[in-house]
């Protein structure tokens, strides 16, 4: 296992430079990473002509995105529904009348009268909008199910879900949300108005063809053929106490229209947090003896292992993995993930492994500051 220095990529292994990037920047994600860290991906290694890539964590989809910028054929893979439904929007191709329609929609008057049944798990989703936010909101929403054209109602839909931060009194707080009165929530109706305008605007000079296939799945098991991938570039959920279908439950509820897609969601996720089915049985060696004695570390390896297992199986023979990865500090416990990932793989098979740093951060948790450190894992089969 040979590990190096990139520091230069430490700025593309967090969300800034997507948020000012057209079409990247549509939906605000916080775990997600730049682009260049894909550019890196496919530049650094020799890929087949017309390679496809696989993103097993596609998130809002900026792996797909820039695939098909440079016009490869890629496929996305994600637990949340959201997620993917944030990814095929951003990535699908839009006509020129389609965007027409889109425009067309923000002139329409708006029914305030019939609105949907909004149900979210965690309260009442009326107390995290003021009440003239909460009905506009569910006005659109139901005024953009009324639109047949498939292509524009997704585009206006995420315009909406993407604007519920700024339209709401709610702050996420690292891996909770928190209701607060003092702050001040944007006009729900005009920040859609410039949020439509926005995507429309950045379609105008969007790349089209090569869409990835994005699909709601398991990483852990892939619905794939065996050995018909020649790159993956994804970065799964870190090791931690976030539970993202609650972070972006709100955002997942208006969607879905159902406060049950939350929990269906967490049945597809990765064990990353504590409290989502502890069960510790079938460990990977790698993980020592703090995976038992800290379930959460012990269920996260456990899950990874079937992941990484899952990509070796859907490489081609010269395939390679580019897993962007966090190491942790859990109770107290420094956990290496960048080294235990590369032990997994050269156990699974993988016949050269490297790590590649990016970053190094200081974890500010008692009794001391520990520096720590992002990685990618290049995992070569």
């Amino acid at each position: 296992m040979n590990i190096s220095n990139r520091f230069n990529l430490g700025p593309f292994m967090t969300f800034e430079h997507s948020k000012t990037r057209p079409i990247y920047d549509w939906f605000w994600y916080k775990e997600g990473y730049a682009s260049e860290l894909v550019d890196f991906a496919l530049d650094n290694e020799k890929l087949s002509p017309n390679p496809i890539v696989l993103d097993p964590f596609c998130g809002v989809g900026t792996t797909l995105l820039r695939a098909k910028e440079r016009g490869i054929f890629s496929l996305g893979v994600d637990a949340s529904s959201l997620a993917t439904f944030v990814s095929k929007t951003k990535t699908s191709d839009y006509s020129e009348s389609d965007l027409n329609e889109a425009l067309e929609f923000l002139s329409r008057p708006l029914d305030e009268g019939r609105t949907s049944e909004w149900e979210f798990e965690l309260f009442p989703a009326r107390a995290a909008f003021p009440k003239r936010n909460y009905s506009e909101i569910l006005s659109l929403r139901s005024a953009i199910d009324l639109v047949e054209n498939d292509s524009v109602s997704n585009l206006l839909l995420l315009a909406l879900i993407s604007i519920l931060p700024q339209a709401s009194i709610i702050l996420k707080d690292g891996g909770v949300l928190k209701i607060d009165k003092k702050k001040r929530a944007l006009p729900a109706k005009e920040i859609f108005r410039r949020r439509v305008k926005k995507f429309v605007n950045d379609l105008k000079t969007a790349k089209t063809g090569f869409c990835p296939q994005v699909l709601l799945g398991d990483a852990r098991n892939l619905d794939i053929e065996s050995n018909s991938i020649d790159l993956v570039v994804t970065s799964p959920p870190y090791l931690n106490n976030i539970d993202y279908s609650k972070i972006y439950g709100l955002e997942l509820s208006l969607l879905e229209m159902s406060k049950a897609a939350a929990a269906q969601m967490r049945m597809r996720a990765l064990r990353s947090y504590i409290g989502k089915n502890m069960d510790v049985q079938d460990m990977p060696p790698e993980v020592g003896e703090i995976g038992a004695r800290i379930p959460i570390i012990g269920t996260y390896f456990r899950d990874m292992d079937l992941v990484i297992s899952q990509m070796f199986r859907v490489l081609k023979d010269d395939g390679v993995a580019h897993v962007n990865v966090s190491n942790s500090v859990i109770h107290e416990t420094h956990v290496l993930v960048d080294e235990v990932f590369a032990e997994m793989a050269e156990r699974i098979g993988f016949s050269q492994v490297e790590i590649v740093v990016g970053a190094e951060r200081i974890a500010d948790v008692r009794p001391a500051k520990v520096k720590t450190r992002e990685s990618i894992v290049i995992m070569r089969k």
